[in-house]
């Protein structure tokens, strides 16, 4: 299984800084060839895949949320674009799974934890 998708525009990606690591990176900020950026959050796991949120963000928005003026949970749940990426890796060769939601229909627990 690869830890970053393959599925555009998430493709090519580079991790710029880890925030969150257990077992792997949890939390933590890529961006692809063409210097988009995006933070990613690990929300779910089975024995077939692990689930990811992706949300496209600016440089200054990413340098906001690691000052803490922008926490995480108001990051995810106010995308700049307003839609966030649910990523689905699997761990056997299946191609990877790529949703698109809007930032109002996320799932509460998606989130991570407001403040």
């Amino acid at each position: 299984m690869n830890l970053l998708p393959q599925f555009p525009p998430l493709v090519n990606l580079e991790i710029i800084e880890v925030y969150e690591y257990y077992d792997g990176p949890c939390l933590f900020s890529c961006q692809n060839t063409s210097g988009e950026i995006f933070m990613a959050v690990w929300i779910d796991e089975t024995k077939e895949f692990k689930t990811w949120l992706y949300i496209p963000m600016s440089q200054r928005r990413l340098g906001n949320i690691r000052s803490g003026n922008i926490n995480l949970h108001d990051a995810f749940r106010s995308s700049e674009d307003g839609f966030v990426y649910k990523v689905i890796i699997s761990y056997d060769a299946s191609p990877d799974r790529l949703e698109t939601i809007f930032s109002e229909n996320l799932i509460g627990e998606w989130l991570p934890m407001s403040g």
